[in-house]
């Protein structure tokens, strides 16, 4: 069972430019996209902001805590089987956090989103096709990206070292051609990586109702889903409450006490034991119900 620690950096074995870089195919279909907070909020000022659940180990909710109020983003959900909780997805499991935050990405099923060494989570675009949930603008999306490519590979990378080869496997070699591992070649790389994450949210903004539809439609719906949880990107945490299932065994159950019986003498915020999973399954649902039942009014 992985910590939070380990959770909040999954797949972290990767820098922020290995998520620019890294792509694998000959269109914008495998780049990845930064799961930006101030980004995002630059584009849709008016956040939904919801109560959103997340699971994790006793032992890492003081990490959680740090992050109120923060920008780094987090893994939550509306919706998660019983089972689910008990074990975790990435992270610990056994405790569920019920947290107001803010929604940055709302999808009815596991995003695939990966975090880089810096707490940034990203999102390949595929993700969204094999999803099923693009319409029919999002092939412009697609195209902008593909022009924003070819852009900065027109720019940066000298006409001699891209002749006759294409823009996304010049784009895969970046470093190579820059020579990343000098001083001035890094410098040059951290200029192509901040043209990058400018393009993106220009490209992001310009298609930004076909995106919008796709971001957050299912935390406009129903939220529900026939998936054993759906996944909520969300940044601007505030713990509302704690909740936690017992362990088999004595030994870790009252650890397991200890750790949430002083956090929450330190922090004053409440919690409650539940006996039986699916009682906490149906809890959180109604949770979220009651919720989607107040929007709009």
């Amino acid at each position: 069972m992985r910590s939070f620690k380990s959770y909040l950096t999954e797949f972290a074995i990767q820098s922020t430019s290995d998520y620019v870089f890294n792509t694998h195919s000959v269109n914008s279909s495998s780049l990845s996209i930064p799961i930006s907070g101030p980004m995002f909020k630059r584009i849709w000022p008016d956040m939904i902001r919801a109560t959103v659940f997340h699971v994790l180990g006793a032992e890492d909710i003081y990490e959680l805590k740090k992050l109120e109020g923060g920008k780094k983003s987090i893994s939550a959900f509306f919706s998660m089987m019983a089972r689910q909780m008990e074990s975790g997805i990435a992270g610990g499991g056994g405790v569920v956090a019920e947290l107001e935050a803010d929604i940055l990405i709302s999808a009815k099923d596991d995003i695939m989103s990966a975090v880089d060494k810096k707490g940034r989570r990203w999102v390949e675009v595929s993700w969204f096709e094999n999803a099923n949930i693009t319409g029919p603008g999002f092939g412009k999306f697609e195209k902008d990206l593909n022009n924003l490519i070819k852009g900065l590979v027109k720019k940066h990378v000298p006409p001699d070292e891209s002749k006759g080869k294409g823009d996304f496997e010049v784009w895969m070699f970046m470093k190579r051609h820059l020579k990343a591992g000098t001083p001035a070649g890094a410098k040059k790389l951290s200029l192509v990586i901040k043209d990058y994450f400018d393009g993106v949210e220009k490209v992001i903004k310009k298609n930004k109702e076909v995106l919008g539809s796709i971001f957050y439609g299912y935390a406009r719906s129903k939220r529900m889903t026939d998936n054993a949880w759906d996944e909520q990107i969300v940044n601007n945490i505030k713990i509302k409450k704690l909740h936690y299932l017992p362990k088999e065994e004595e030994v870790e159950d009252e650890e397991q006490q200890e750790n949430i019986d002083a956090f929450v003498a330190k922090y004053k915020i409440p919690s409650k034991r539940w006996e039986y999973s699916s009682e906490l399954e149906i809890y959180t649902r109604e949770v979220t119900q009651a919720e989607v039942r107040t929007m709009g009014k």
